[in-house]
């Protein structure tokens, strides 16, 4: 086991390619890269797409004795974009992963040419503790379908199939634990995320925020996201998974936004 002091968290890239400036997406708490299965065909018309798993999600590791800070797992995407060659991006953030998206814009804003929140943490109201707390002690199928209804206003979406991956995800070594602690520090990453996104808008990097008008796991604030400004897309009925329950409309709307950026 790793000492406090040496442990280093990792990230592992997924290339899906395309045509573009190269994009990066980052998911959300308890996912992995698969989340924007749905999108990435749009967004390579664009863009040069690549994916990534946070640390303890997917095929990133979770690094033992290390403290789950927005700016930690900021700065292993960085780690991981200089190990593949990759300069500047267009960086694309949901839940976790978008409140770490902001942090990583306001710690290494040369490397983002912009950034898109997806109901990020640190935009909405606070996330209710009993969603991230619960979601890694999960053992039941009916239990899990339960918990995955509140992402979305079309309940159905929750699917067996759905909990059942999820259940296998969590039976990976040390997944539970992992989840577990960042759940412990989500407020924390909130916080972090709501200063980044503060820093970000006053830098004017071009930004875009997308949400549900039906979340209930990350409620839309107003306040905050008037504060962050930047482009706003909220989407009538549909909850805390936009780029999956939206995907028709995200898929129309984000690589606009990313068309009209400037070279």
């Amino acid at each position: 086991m790793s000492s406090p002091s040496s442990a280093v968290f990792e990230v592992r890239l997924h290339h899906s390619g395309g045509n573009g400036a190269p994009l990066l997406l980052a998911h959300g708490f308890g996912a992995d890269r698969r989340t924007f299965t749905a999108n990435q065909p749009a967004l390579s018309e664009v863009a040069d797409v690549w994916s990534l798993d946070l640390p303890g999600h997917g095929a990133s590791p979770w690094a033992d004795g290390a403290t789950p800070t927005a700016a930690a797992f900021a700065d292993a995407i960085l780690r991981a974009l200089d190990d593949a060659g990759i300069g500047r991006v267009d960086i694309v953030g949901h839940s976790l992963g978008g409140a770490v998206s902001g942090v990583f814009a306001a710690r290494h804003p040369d490397r983002v040419r912009s950034l898109t929140a997806l109901a990020a943490s640190g935009l909405g109201r606070p996330v209710p503790r009993v969603f991230v707390e619960t979601l890694p002690t999960l053992t039941d199928v009916e239990a899990t379908e339960h918990l995955l209804q509140r992402l979305f206003v079309k309940k159905s979406l929750a699917s067996r199939r759905l909990a059942l991956y999820m259940l296998d995800e969590l039976e990976k070594p040390g997944r539970r634990a992992a989840l577990s602690r960042i759940a412990s520090e989500m407020t924390a990453i909130s916080a972090e995320a709501d200063a980044a996104f503060r820093a970000v808008a006053g830098a004017g990097l071009p930004r875009l925020v997308v949400w549900g008008a039906g979340d209930a796991v990350n409620p839309l604030d107003e306040e905050r996201l008037a504060a962050v400004g930047g482009e706003r897309f909220v989407i009538p009925e549909v909850g805390h998974l936009p780029h999956v329950e939206a995907a028709v409309a995200v898929n129309r709307r984000l690589p606009a936004f990313l068309a009209g950026l400037p070279a």
